[in-house]
């Protein structure tokens, strides 16, 4: 799609323009895929048909389908922009829901999911996104557009759960599936028809290159510090994802009633909100990689109290630290990224960091499942977490150190 360039004339232009609708497109996007997913799988819709076996499998495997997408998805957004991305993205996971609620036999759920749900997600989640922020706006503005992005897409949950879950009770799964679709297809291509147009400021000089303070001698195609920050990224990740996906079962292994945890569960997406917004807008001020290091060993002790959990003070304190300081990550993942390397591969950056998330987010729960069902069990994967979460905080100190100049 074409791109009519306006006058530029301040530090952050058409902020509003682009970032509400965007985060709207993104929060809209995620709500479906992810939280909508989670009411459509249970027993009481698709579970009822399709085995809950199948339906994981349909959903991870798009996770690592999109994550095949990452790169040339970051690429092409590095030489054109991501309005296009957001269109097509916005149609192939219409289109995945779509077909997902035709589906009469297995392979065609994996089918529907694989082939367009998961290369759709990899065009209309948080990494284009990123990229069009780093495009579009100078450091400060930067910081404040990533917070605004992953304030508001914190709502998804709250919105989309509730939402979904009345949709399947009074139309099925089916229709429900079909409402999810198309509520993407429209903001998607609404947001990129409109909000989209503005065409991104001329690259300042210099770009990557400029920034990093030396080339890596042992990888010539990584700038300094990439590959550590990326696998303390993976790592920090596979960590989150554990506590998303088996917080509710670790805890009622614990005794806890399930419906009690599940409503705790719940709460941790809104208490997430201020550190959304505010750890990113404190990068204007602060080494964000420092406020990475700081928010992990901050939300350590809600891991900590999950090795045992067996009191209601740990159940109680592990909700509230990790709610609290979780929702950091993310920005504060884009707005390192944005400081150190941006210029003309940041989007094939961000792709390829994007398949190590990728790799986190099915490994985690993955090894936790494992464990929790083995007779090492849900402590002894807890107490892992914790070494894995330190692994990441050792990681992302390397990279720190080799970015310094005096290295």
């Amino acid at each position: 799609m074409s791109q009519t360039p306006p006058p530029q004339t301040n530090p952050a232009p058409h902020f509003g323009r682009l970032i509400y609708p965007l985060a709207l497109s993104v929060g809209v996007s995620f709500g479906a895929i992810l939280f909508g997913t989670s009411v459509l799988i249970t027993s009481t819709a698709a579970g009822a048909e399709f085995s809950v076996a199948l339906l994981s499998t349909a959903f991870s495997g798009s996770v690592l389908t999109g994550a095949i997408f990452a790169v040339p998805v970051g690429r092409y957004g590095d030489r054109h922009g991501i309005r296009g991305i957001t269109a097509l993205g916005g149609t192939l996971v219409a289109l995945g829901f779509i077909g997902f609620a035709l589906s009469q036999t297995p392979w065609q759920v994996l089918g529907c999911w694989w082939a367009l749900i998961g290369p759709g997600s990899a065009m209309v989640l948080f990494e284009p996104a990123f990229i069009g922020i780093q495009q579009w706006f100078d450091r400060t503005a930067r910081n404040k557009a990533a917070g605004t992005l992953t304030l508001i897409t914190g709502l998804a949950g709250p919105i989309f759960i509730p939402t979904t879950t009345y949709l399947a009770e009074e139309l099925g799964w089916r229709a429900t599936a079909i409402v999810l679709g198309a509520v993407v297809l429209v903001v998607s291509l609404a947001v990129a028809g409109w909000s989209l147009r503005v065409h991104p400021p001329a690259p300042s000089a210099g770009g990557e290159e400029a920034i990093t303070p030396r080339k890596s001698k042992s990888l010539k195609r990584f700038p300094t510090g990439f590959i550590p920050l990326t696998l303390g990224v993976l790592l920090t990740m596979a960590v989150l994802e554990a506590f998303n996906v088996h917080r509710i079962a670790r805890f009622e292994d614990s005794g806890f009633d399930p419906t009690m945890v599940a409503w705790w569960a719940a709460a941790v997406g809104l208490l997430s909100l201020p550190a959304r917004f505010l750890l990113p807008v404190l990068a204007n001020r602060f080494d964000p990689a420092k406020l990475w290091l700081i928010s992990t060993a901050l939300i350590m002790p809600s891991v900590w109290m999950a090795v045992r959990g067996t009191e209601a003070w740990e159940l109680h304190g592990h909700f509230i630290i990790f709610g609290l300081l979780f929702g950091a990550f993310m920005p504060l993942r884009a707005v390192i990224m944005s400081d150190w390397f941006t210029g003309p591969r940041f989007g094939a950056l961000m792709g390829v960091q994007a398949v190590a998330i990728a790799v986190g987010r099915a490994g985690g729960p993955a090894l936790v499942g494992w464990m929790a069902g083995s007779h090492l069990g849900y402590s002894t994967a807890m107490f892992l977490l914790s070494l894995i979460l330190l692994g990441s905080a050792v990681m992302v100190a390397v990279a720190i150190a080799r970015r310094s100049p005096n290295h």
